[in-house]
């Protein structure tokens, strides 16, 4: 569906001429089908954590997932409706773990443990990707960044005391840790997804 909509869209714009030359008309078809994956996914997603009554919380978990996601890689779905069933599987578990008394210590162990494996695999490329390899040292050093500037964040939430935000940003780090293990763990062959 979201590709027939893209498709739609670039047959609008060719007849408009809006288009580049030189770019291929499949091109365009995927990266608004991406556009509009990622609109309408992010749009689910946050009107789940808003029903469950954590919309702050959610906002900041995605825009943290998919800065994590953007900068280092991860688990790519073979589908977009696995992509999103698997992302809302995350958010699920990540709302369920606020029903959870919640625990400082708990939160900074998870921290702790997610951000030194980020740290350690701070980049994963997806085989689509590869020709990103020239610019890993590049991506790498962007990634880590990325990782201060989240381990900044916490620190500051820890000091000010907002025991959600601490969760969120624990368990986003969790999430995140997780989906660039995958690849790594289906590379390695320890993990079969086939």
């Amino acid at each position: 569906m979201m590709q027939r909509l893209a498709i739609w869209i670039v047959g609008i714009l060719e007849k408009k001429g809006a288009l580049r030359s030189g770019v291929s008309r499949e091109t365009y078809i995927y990266g608004f089908d991406i556009a509009i994956y990622t609109f309408l996914s992010t749009f689910g997603l946050f009107l789940i954590g808003w029903i469950a009554g954590r919309p702050l919380e959610t906002a900041l978990l995605i825009f943290l997932y998919y800065t994590n996601q953007s900068s280092g890689g991860g688990f790519h779905a073979s589908s977009h409706l696995m992509c999103f069933l698997t992302m809302v599987l995350g958010e699920l578990l990540f709302l369920i773990s606020f029903l959870l008394p919640y625990s400082l210590l708990a939160c900074i162990g998870i921290s702790v443990i997610s951000l030194l494996f980020m740290w350690i695999h701070p980049l994963v490329l997806h085989p689509n990707k590869s020709y990103l390899k020239k610019k890993a040292p590049q991506l790498i050093k962007h990634s880590r960044q990325i990782l201060l500037v989240e381990i900044a964040l916490l620190i500051i939430f820890i000091l000010l005391n907002v025991p959600a935000i601490i969760q969120t940003i624990s368990l986003t780090l969790l999430l995140s840790a997780i989906s660039r293990s995958v690849p790594i763990l289906k590379h390695t062959g320890i993990v079969d997804f086939s």
